[in-house]
């Protein structure tokens, strides 16, 4: 017979996990978004914004895709503002050796790449691909999109 107190431990155990499964599930699925500046008046945080093209015309970036990893270099050039999140564009090239792979999808896929890249400074980047596109051997890329806050 089964004691009640380990009875009790092992459903708060299943359910804690079931919990964290669903909560990690939902949050990883999520695409980061900006909270508009009024609802963050109140609290500490920066007032996230999409840069304007100039500034993104600031951003040097040199990138590319090795062993299932989209890695690289950044090079923040604005003087007035940090960059939080690149939203780039990721769409994939089919040469001769994709023969074999000839149903894989040529839309272009959207990721967010999270930052810390304070004004005039360099950082890395680095995006493991998803399993579906790990054997993919080049993609055309874009910036679509920088997040940020301006820094005074």
């Amino acid at each position: 017979m089964i004691n009640v107190s380990k009875l009790i431990r092992i459903v708060f155990a299943h359910s804690l996990l079931a919990i964290l499964i669903i909560s990690f599930s939902a949050v990883a699925g999520e695409s980061p978004s900006i909270t508009p500046c009024t609802q963050q008046s109140d609290s500490k945080q920066p007032c996230l914004i999409e840069l304007p093209e100039e500034a993104i015309q600031k951003l040097t970036i040199d990138a590319g895709f090795g062993w299932g990893i989209f890695s690289g270099t950044i090079y923040n050039g604005n003087k007035n503002y940090h960059i939080t999140q690149l939203v780039v564009s990721m769409e994939p090239i089919h040469d001769h050796h994709m023969d074999m792979h000839s149903a894989m999808s040529h839309t272009p896929r959207v990721h967010h790449i999270a930052l810390e890249l304070p004004p005039i400074s360099k950082g890395a980047l680095s995006m493991p691909l998803a399993n579906e596109d790990a054997h993919v051997h080049a993609f055309k890329w874009e910036v679509v999109k920088v997040i940020g806050y301006q820094s005074y």
